[in-house]
């Protein structure tokens, strides 16, 4: 199932510590190398503020987690990404190459229990320890199968979004979207 590029991209969008706007988005990705079969949305945080955690539920109906044979829960290794590129769209929360990273256990906060990164139930919070992590940065891929639905939920510089899925692809429900539009005016204000 299609979505219009307005679904496909969800803008977490929350006034960080300070006066710096900050927040993280889960968008489409577009790739050939995505395996066949499944949907890629990578989460970045976009900046303003230093990122430092972040906790993600999602609960599958249908569908599956792409779990690569070369990856793991964190950020794959940089040196694997030539000889298997399909490594880049293991389910993974993190920075790749970057310093600090770690995962924290489940999303307690978001109620998701225990540490899973494996269908139906992901349950997860990381962190990182750098503080240079202020301009757009993937801290994470998440690779459902194109039949995949269900609800997700994450929580970002504060901010809490949540959607449902269909097809693999994270639709934000309507409050979400008002936080989209909040926050885009909150950043025009501030120029």
């Amino acid at each position: 199932m299609k979505m219009t590029s307005l679904f496909m991209s969800v803008i977490v969008a929350g006034l960080a510590c300070g006066s710096a706007f900050g927040g993280a988005i889960i968008s489409q990705v577009n790739d050939p190398n995505v395996p066949e079969g499944y949907c890629a949305c990578e989460i970045v945080w976009e900046g303003g503020a230093d990122w430092t955690s972040a906790a993600l539920v999602i609960d599958l109906t249908s569908g599956s987690v792409y779990q690569d044979a070369f990856g793991g829960d964190g950020p794959y290794t940089p040196a694997l990404l030539v000889p298997f590129p399909s490594v880049e769209f293991d389910t993974y929360v993190g920075i790749v190459g970057g310093e600090g990273n770690g995962i924290a256990g489940g999303a307690g906060d978001l109620g998701g229990g225990a540490l899973s990164l494996n269908a139906p139930h992901i349950s997860v919070s990381w962190f990182n320890t750098g503080t240079n992590d202020t301009a757009p940065v993937r801290i994470g891929m998440i690779t459902l199968s194109d039949d995949a639905n269900g609800t997700w939920k994450l929580l970002a510089g504060g901010v809490v979004i949540e959607g449902t899925l269909e097809g693999g692809w994270c639709i934000p429900e309507p409050t979400s979207l008002g936080l989209l539009g909040l926050g885009g005016l909150a950043l025009l204000r501030r120029r």
